[in-house]
């Protein structure tokens, strides 16, 4: 397995520590948190039916979707 550096600034850095969870390392941390968030073309749909089923239509929050009510 290869390591890669990257370079951030101080405060994201700080924001990062304080994110991960004890005695987790920040590869660990990362993938954690990209599993976690990483939104699968299922997942939006799934979401948006979940939308539309509560009363909401998710597309008519775009002030230029044609969905939008008037």
């Amino acid at each position: 397995m290869g390591y890669k550096t990257i370079t951030v600034k101080e405060s994201t850095y700080n924001r990062l520590r304080d994110w991960k969870e004890n005695g987790e390392s920040f590869s660990d941390m990362f993938d954690r948190e990209m599993d976690r968030r990483i939104l699968t073309g299922q997942d939006a749909l799934d979401w948006s039916r979940e939308q539309r089923k509560a009363g909401r239509n998710p597309l008519a929050q775009r002030a230029d979707s044609p969905y939008r009510r008037k």
